[in-house]
């Protein structure tokens, strides 16, 4: 690889495939099957979690914790198999996946429905795909708890338009992992 070449690489950005729903669709299981299946063919992944609640840091009485508690806006905890990075303030999902750059292939993102990466969106109920498709923009593929067609006829009386993408059951897990994991790998090439 030239060094023209490495540059390039560096400077692209990496592609963020990101999971979205409500509480107890299955996001974090998805993401996990997902992580997962891109390991074993040999890509790098990073992951990234929206958490709407707060959150400690970390455990209270560790040295981090202390030098957080003193003052530190931002400590690092390294050992030979880790690092961990502690910042007292938030981050979007861009700048996680750009602090990634070089060292994943992909993100896969957990939540974050305002960000402008493409979706997957997961759905128990069928109100739950009209209020997402409000709240959430780029989602390329539905996963539902529910049939896809009651889902896709309740989704044609609403703004969701005719074109949107595709309802899979998310029971059929084959399937749905199959579309997952083509999605995903799309965004590789693109």
């Amino acid at each position: 690889m030239t060094k023209e070449s490495q540059h390039a690489a560096v400077q692209r950005l990496v592609p963020v495939l990101q999971i979205v729903g409500y509480k107890n669709s299955g996001k974090t299981t998805l993401a996990c099957r997902l992580i997962e299946a891109l390991s074993a063919q040999g890509l790098r992944v990073g992951s990234a979690k929206h958490d709407a609640h707060l959150f400690q840091l970390d455990d209270p009485g560790t040295d981090s914790s202390k030098h957080l508690l003193h003052g530190a806006v931002e400590t690092v905890l390294t050992s030979p198999e880790a690092t961990r990075v502690m910042r007292r303030s938030a981050a979007s999902l861009r700048e996680i996946a750009e602090s990634m750059r070089g060292r994943v292939d992909l993100v896969i993102a957990e939540g974050f429905k305002s960000a402008d990466y493409p979706k997957i969106a997961l759905i128990r109920r069928t109100a739950d795909q009209i209020t997402l498709h409000k709240e959430a923009t780029n989602i390329r593929l539905w996963l539902s708890w529910e049939e896809a067609v009651e889902l896709q006829s309740a989704a044609s009386g609403s703004r969701i338009s005719p074109d949107s993408p595709p309802v899979l059951p998310l029971r059929d897990q084959a399937l749905a992992d199959q579309a997952v994991i083509a999605l995903a790998l799309s965004l590789l090439q693109s």
